[in-house]
């Protein structure tokens, strides 16, 4: 079992879990023991298979990045080494980034093949630029370049028009333009122009953002390539694994929901939704943790059991049969845009074509789960992963005001409001009659609470007296009542505007990329 790792909280801390040393004799020994894997997927050995996916996702990912028109690793056909990392094509703050460019030293110093997957089919709401702004407050201002039409996702959406990206390129700049750090302003307005040039000639939201991204990034020489999830898809060993997880679909789904229930046993996750729902069941269909891709819209996939045939909207969309091969022929002449889910995505990537997956700190959680189905469906041990993260703040000299700190004033005001005598010893009073008064109240106080205490006291008398003396005392310290208020004023307002100021997720266009990469050399 892995021990679960927490995001870094020091500017420029870097996790990497197992230590970046090792990764390299990671990759060596999952290649090894890939080659003993001794099963058969939809009727073909899975040491076929793995070749034909590594071949088609070097090519696939190579005849994408020419789109990137910079200096890019040359792909092998057959790669000896492979490894791979992937994230959707947001605007990610530098703890995702950081993956690329430990992506990019690990293939310089093993020799292996690189490639960053571009979830491109996954859905977003919309993508903004959320940055730290002074108005005069601290605050954060949003500058939107894409809104989501319903049930689509990234590679659905048109790449943005000029007049989107200029709007967008405005807002950021004008929002940015309020902080005394004019370095993130001109950081954000070269990514700008590398989204303009982009744009003009991407095929939709996700493609304008990776080639922009990558164009942005060159100046810190990362030369791995980039490979869209859903060019991926349409390969013929992917189409395969499809096959072969329609055909087992009884099974797959026993493993994929018992390996998620064991998860949130062990974890003690309480909600049904994380790290994501279990595959749900009819008389004779079963969900798959895929997306049917069609018109610019997502679509759950279900698998037909007695008769296999891939369901979308309870009409049949896809006849198989029972024979694998036969199945396999259908599938690749139906030709569909099938994109796997979280789960059946880094299966497929660890097992069929990277030597190792670099995960961010979320994933690499959800992948626990993956590492118990690959074992429970495929019946191998699964590869070992990685996982990396970093926390990058922006030079904007927040200070972090902790809860503690609020609370410790808190609990002074109470006191002061409740058991003012305990604090005499902090004010100064303005005369000797104020001090020689305060301190004749509080002794008084201490006498009343003994009093009430014996059993023949007046309680009701007492009580009303030590009322009093509580308010006479507060009234002689009201100047340490108000300072303390201040403080605490002062310190909820730091607080906030730390929040703003010191948050880790700040998109990786704030900062040069360069820094980055100097993080994990």
């Amino acid at each position: 079992m892995r021990v679960r790792k927490q995001t870094p909280t020091g500017h420029g801390e870097v996790l990497a879990d197992p230590p970046y040393e090792s990764w390299a004799g990671l990759v060596e020994s999952n290649a090894a023991l890939a080659n003993s894997w001794d099963v058969s997927i939809a009727g073909v050995p899975l040491a076929r298979m793995r070749r034909d996916a590594r071949r088609e996702a070097t090519a696939s990912a190579a005849a994408f990045s020419r789109k990137l028109d910079i200096l890019v690793d040359e792909a092998p056909v057959d790669p000896a080494l492979l490894v791979m990392t992937g994230h959707q094509p947001e605007l990610y703050h530098p703890g995702i980034w950081v993956k690329d460019f430990l992506l990019q030293r690990l293939a310089e110093e093993t020799g292996a093949t690189a490639i960053d997957v571009v979830v491109d089919s996954d859905a977003f709401d919309r993508v903004e630029l959320r940055v730290p702004c002074l108005r005069p407050e601290a605050m954060r201002c949003t500058s939107v370049l894409a809104v989501a039409s319903p049930d689509s996702c990234f590679a659905s959406t048109p790449a943005p028009t000029p007049k989107q990206v200029a709007a967008f390129r405005e807002a950021g700049i004008e929002a940015l333009a309020t902080l005394p750090a004019p370095a993130l302003t001109r950081h954000f307005a070269l990514f700008a122009e590398t989204l303009a040039s982009a744009s003009g000639d991407a095929g939709n939201l996700a493609e304008a953002i990776t080639v922009a991204r990558r164009r942005y990034e060159a100046t810190a020489g990362t030369t791995y390539l980039e490979l869209p999830l859903t060019l991926q898809a349409t390969t013929g060993a992917y189409l395969r694994f499809l096959t072969h997880l329609v055909l087992g679909a009884h099974a797959f789904c026993e493993a994929y929901n018992v390996e998620l229930d064991a998860f949130r046993d062990r974890t003690s996750t309480r909600s049904a939704a994380q790290p994501f729902p279990n595959l749900r069941r009819t008389d004779d269909l079963i969900e798959l943790p895929f997306w049917w891709i069609e018109g610019g819209r997502r679509r759950s996939v279900w698998a037909r059991s007695e008769h296999p045939a891939i369901v979308v909207d309870d009409a049949v969309v896809i006849e198989l049969t029972s024979d694998p091969e036969e199945a396999f022929s259908l599938m690749l002449a139906a030709a569909p845009m099938i994109a796997p889910k979280a789960l059946a995505l880094t299966m497929f990537e660890r097992v069929f074509v990277a030597d190792l997956f670099i995960h961010g700190v979320g994933g690499g959680r959800y992948d626990e789960v993956t590492d118990g189905v690959i074992r429970r469906f495929l019946g191998i041990e699964p590869p070992r992963y990685a996982v990396a993260s970093m926390t990058l703040h922006l030079p904007l000299g927040g200070h972090e005001v902790t809860e503690e700190e609020v609370a410790a004033v808190e609990q002074r005001l109470n006191r002061l409001q409740h058991n003012p005598d305990q604090l005499l010893g902090e004010i100064e009073f303005d005369t000797v009659d104020e001090r020689e008064r305060a301190t004749s109240l509080s002794i008084e106080k201490t006498t009343l609470v003994a009093a009430i205490g014996r059993p023949d006291a007046d309680k009701k008398m007492i009580g009303a007296r030590i009322r009093d003396v509580n308010a006479a005392l507060a009234l002689l310290m009201e100047p340490l009542v108000a300072g303390t208020n201040d403080e605490l004023e002062r310190l909820k307002a730091q607080r906030d505007a730390g929040e703003v100021l010191t948050d880790r997720t700040y998109a990786f266009c704030l900062w040069d990329p360069r820094e980055v990469a100097d993080k994990v050399r």
